[in-house]
């Protein structure tokens, strides 16, 4: 989840930065950031494991990663997750009305901006550089969420699907389950994915998974994405197919766009729609990322944690989010001040706000 009342009250200074031409100083933007962000710092997600057995082309992990294979401690995440905040029922409310107004995304719209705003805005994430089904502790975890009140969401790939634990999963008060598809053919989600992955055997599962959810009346909603990665007709064709697949099934399917361009890019001219194509990087002062071994990290995108912030072992959250490291990281967000050594500018498809305003100014 992420801090989605600084969204809001940073509308007006984005709009500034992005659109206009009026130039705002440094301080001016770093001024109005800390105004309104929050002093209790909003976790985006929690990298419960880093153990994975896929070997996907388009992610860091499979040739980039470099740190220890293993599973977070039971004691270090309950210590994590007595710290984290959620969002009230109203502030929710209030978040759906202004992102109905201001993207014309309506709650009940099924697309990549809609799960980023409606889901991922509220839903505790609970991956990270692993399979969460390989987690042994991850219904431990979500039980452990639900008793704390804490909305939880996690992505995974078909082919690590057990019904059984699945069943646990949902029954133990999972929020949201993602099921990661990226071609509608065998041999194609074998080169996407990895050996371990068959197209007819996820699709079959994903069923039953849904059959499951209805028979018991879980409130578990699954979700269904598709990767787009090329913009040549046989892709769009597959795309359609996806989404007729799924059409009047109790999911929330949509195509997505790729991530870490900057790895791995099959088609050049691939759209991407996603919000932050027009904006920047917001992570800095919306939330922060947990990896495997309690290091803070700035976000999701940091694979061998480079741009460490702080250890939950060690630190609170909030000591962590407040303190000069992250303030200084921020500033360099905005000013691009010895910007070469922020990982974030090289291995980042998102644009930073520094970048924006030379953009702009350009």
């Amino acid at each position: 989840m992420f801090d989605i009342n600084f969204i809001q009250k940073t509308d007006s200074i984005r709009k500034k930065i992005i659109d206009s031409k009026i130039k705002l100083s440094s301080e001016y933007i770093f001024e109005e950031f800390e105004k309104n962000r929050s002093r209790r710092p909003f976790v985006f997600n929690v990298e419960t494991t880093n153990v994975c057995n896929m070997k996907c082309i388009m992610c860091p992990r499979t040739k980039l990663m470099k740190r220890k294979i293993e599973t977070m401690d039971m004691n270090l995440f309950n210590n994590i997750i007595k710290q984290i905040k959620i969002h009230s029922k109203d502030e929710i409310r209030k978040f759906q009305s202004y992102v109905k107004e201001n993207y014309g995304i309506a709650e009940s719209e099924c697309s990549e901006n809609a799960f980023y705003f409606n889901m991922s805005s509220t839903y505790l994430t609970l991956h990270g550089y692993g399979e969460p089904l390989l987690d042994p502790l991850i219904i431990k975890r979500i039980k452990a969420c639900s008793e704390n009140k804490i909305p939880t969401y996690f992505s995974c790939v078909p082919a690590n699907i057990d019904l059984d634990k699945i069943n646990e999963l949902m029954e133990s008060g999972l929020g949201v389950l993602k099921f990661s598809l990226d071609s509608l053919s065998d041999s194609e989600q074998k080169r996407i994915r990895g050996k371990n992955n068959n197209f007819e055997e996820a699709y079959k599962k994903i069923l039953m998974i849904l059959k499951l959810k209805e028979e018991k009346n879980y409130q578990t909603k699954i979700v269904i994405t598709l990767i787009n990665l090329s913009e040549n007709i046989e892709s769009k064709t597959m795309q359609k197919r996806f989404m007729e697949l799924w059409k009047n099934k109790d999911v929330f399917a949509y195509v997505k766009s790729q991530d870490n361009k900057w790895l791995y890019q099959e088609d050049k001219d691939v759209i991407v729609r996603s919000h932050y194509e027009t904006g920047y990087c917001e992570f800095p002062w919306s939330s922060m990322t947990i990896m495997v071994d309690g290091t803070v990290v700035p976000c999701t995108q940091d694979y061998n944690m480079e741009m460490a912030l702080g250890d939950a072992n060690k630190e609170s959250l909030e000591d962590i989010w407040n303190s000069k490291k992250y303030e200084e990281f921020r500033m360099k967000h905005i000013t691009g001040e010895k910007s070469k050594e922020l990982k974030c500018v090289s291995r980042c498809d998102i644009k930073k706000v520094f970048e924006r305003r030379n953009l702009m100014a350009s």
